[in-house]
């Protein structure tokens, strides 16, 4: 007896089987209604009642979209389902409410805070979008967040039950909304990019950055591939793999200041070895850096950038610059490593840390024509009186005093009642129950 079909034994009917498999892959429009219905009825949502309409109406058009023209991505249209469903449901069952509330009221804050002055026209997003966290998955730095592709409505973002009770890890939040404005924000990768890469090939052209040329040849290793950069390539290539993290980095700095530092650097630490990636794709063969800056370098482009944004933020950036020397001790190189154990790129540290500064600059104060021709720094900044006002919290926050998010002068926004939490956790670790508990019911 014959139990296989002999025509899924050809290219093309194979290929026609697995997209009828993917388009079978889809999200019941009842489940979509019946989870909405619970948005409506959540106190937390409820008051998103256009915005509710919006999330219905999109994923009907979704699912018929891509079940016709792409069948493949309607597996990530599942996933970013399944994590609103997540959001929906734990506000409505009053699944760790106190925390959502807070953690939604940050998200927020730091959208408008850089999406406010940039043209309409130029936004995927409506103005008023409404970013939800929801309680995922991962350990205490894990968070992520699924952006503003296919035009969506909300941006989710996971926030890890690992840290429900770290709330200065939450500065997290901060970066990853930078992350869901540069996928929001139309043209603004390319631009941003191309800019990181022009600066990049012109320092070293003009021996302003000394950067070695690297080959490796993958032959003798099974892998048909050869890795050759010049100094100019090679340095342009990793800044422009790099520019989505390192901006979201300083959208987190531009609205929470030298917290954000420091709170990244209990989650990435202070490598100076990152790993080399190589793949195969429908073109041949690919190769590069991993997504985030070396922890490293990641540092110093915090905390330049710090400093570029405010003279008067130059003590703190000294204060965690000490830190970074301290714990990370001398270092010469940094490296990237392929497969754990292969070399393949080693660059002087300086000469890397040279070109944070340069890259600083450029995400901070080129102005870029998605933008309306303004700079990240001319959208929304951190200034030495968002400082004081954060100075301010962190005082009563140690205090136990309840009125810590209402500070006197009436400037306190919730990102800055964020950024008090790390510097009160920093005077006084042993409060950190207390300062945990006033920053989730009280902000």
């Amino acid at each position: 007896m014959q139990r296989l079909n002999t025509t899924l034994n050809s290219a093309g009917g194979w290929t026609l089987a697995l997209t009828s498999m993917q388009q079978r892959v889809c999200v019941p429009l009842e489940e979509v209604e019946r989870v909405i219905e619970f948005a409506r009825r959540t106190p937390d949502l409820a008051q998103y009642s256009a915005e509710l309409e919006r999330v219905s109406l999109w994923f009907q058009i979704a699912k018929r979209y891509y079940q016709q023209h792409d069948p493949q991505r309607l597996s990530d249209l599942v996933e970013f389902w399944e994590r609103y469903r997540d959001a929906v449901i734990q506000r409505f069952a009053a699944v760790t409410p106190v925390e959502l509330r807070t953690a939604d009221k940050v998200a927020k804050a730091i959208f408008d805070h850089f999406l406010n002055r940039i043209p309409n026209e130029r936004i995927a997003y409506a103005r008023d979008v409404r970013p939800l966290v929801y309680a995922g998955k991962g350990g205490i730095g894990s968070y992520f967040t699924h952006p503003a592709e296919w035009n969506r409505p909300v941006a989710i973002i996971n926030l890890p039950h690992c840290a429900f009770d770290n709330v200065w890890q939450w500065l997290a939040l901060a970066h990853e909304t930078g992350h869901d404005t540069y996928a929001t924000v139309i043209d603004l990768a390319k631009e941003l990019e191309d800019a990181l890469e022009e600066r990049m090939r012109a320092a070293v052209r003009e021996g302003e950055l000394q950067i070695p040329a690297i080959e490796l040849d993958l032959r003798p290793q099974g892998v048909p591939h050869v890795i050759a950069y010049s100094g100019e390539e090679l340095i342009a290539g990793i800044w422009r793999i790099w520019a989505n993290e390192a901006q979201a980095d300083l959208v987190a700095l531009l609205s929470c200041g030298g917290a954000a530092v420091l709170s990244m650097q209990q989650i990435v630490g202070f490598a100076t070895e990152a790993p080399w990636e190589v793949q195969s794709n429908s073109a041949g063969w690919s190769d590069g850096p991993e997504v985030h800056p070396t922890p490293y370098v990641r540092n110093a482009l915090n905390i330049v950038a710090l400093r570029l944004m405010d003279a008067s933020h130059a003590e703190l950036a000294d204060e965690i610059e000490n830190r970074v020397v301290a714990l990370a001790g001398p270092k010469t190189e940094i490296t990237w490593v392929l497969g754990g154990t292969i070399p393949v790129a080693r660059v002087p540290v300086q000469q890397m840390l040279h070109s944070a500064e340069l890259a600083a600059e450029v995400i901070l104060n080129h102005r870029l024509e998605c933008l309306g021709n303004q700079s990240y720094s001319d959208l929304c900044r951190f200034c030495s009186a968002d400082q004081e006002t954060v100075d301010e919290m962190a005082r009563y926050l140690l205090e136990g005093d309840l009125r810590f998010a209402q500070v006197p002068d009436g400037k306190s926004k919730p990102r800055l009642a964020l950024a008090a939490t790390m510097f009160a956790f920093e005077r006084d670790p042993s409060k950190a129950e207390q300062i945990n508990y006033l920053f989730k019911h009280f902000v």
